[in-house]
């Protein structure tokens, strides 16, 4: 996308004209499990075996997050990503969640925000960096100047390297490998992943 339409006109255009069912998305789900970039698995459970809370923030739908979420051992409670309405007695599309923070342009700093108000405390000294990393611009605007958004950008050009996002990025790796690493070195200690 471009950056003329807004997110939330683009979303409904598009689902208004695929208009999936509950069937087509489960079919669709069984024939094209989800990969993971090398890794991730292992990330995940270093960050929680270090009491790090990951969330997933994502422009897709929960009908694929969710069991991604699931295989991490992450909680639904942390996920974020956009939902798909369906009739309850035919199964037929019916629209989107307008509420879902990513279901609107600024969803993902909307959704940090919503992840800083509820898991670090009125309290400054309860506080902790956020880290959000992805390999898209939408990633990158998670950050906020006014410091209510994420801390960090860490772009990932793995699957997809984006020089617009190396530029935004804070740090930029094309490995979760890189990521790791740093880990283990003892960098980013009570992080929180978005």
């Amino acid at each position: 996308m471009g950056g003329s339409t807004k997110f939330e006109d683009a979303l409904a255009a598009r689902l208004g004209l695929m208009k999936p069912s509950r069937a087509q998305i489960d079919d669709f789900i069984a024939q094209n499990p989800p990969k993971l970039s090398p890794g991730i698995p292992e990330l995940v459970n270093e960050l929680q075996a270090r009491g790090t809370k990951v969330f997933l923030v994502s422009g897709g739908f929960r009908a694929v997050i969710e069991p991604i979420a699931d295989s991490l051992q992450i909680p639904r409670s942390h996920v974020f990503a956009n939902s798909i309405l369906f009739d309850a007695e035919t199964g037929a599309y019916s629209g989107f969640d307008p509420q879902e923070h990513t279901s609107r342009s600024g969803g993902k700093l909307s959704a940090v925000r919503a992840i800083r108000k509820e898991h670090q405390g009125a309290a400054p000294e309860t506080a902790f960096p956020i880290v959000a990393v992805g390999d898209g611009i939408t990633d990158a605007e998670a950050v906020s100047a006014d410091g209510s958004g994420a801390d960090i950008f860490i772009g990932y050009g793995g699957v997809v390297e984006r020089a617009a996002v190396a530029e935004r990025a804070d740090w930029f790796v094309m490995s979760i490998q890189e990521l790791r690493d740093a880990l283990q070195k003892g960098k980013g200690k009570n992080v929180v992943a978005a």
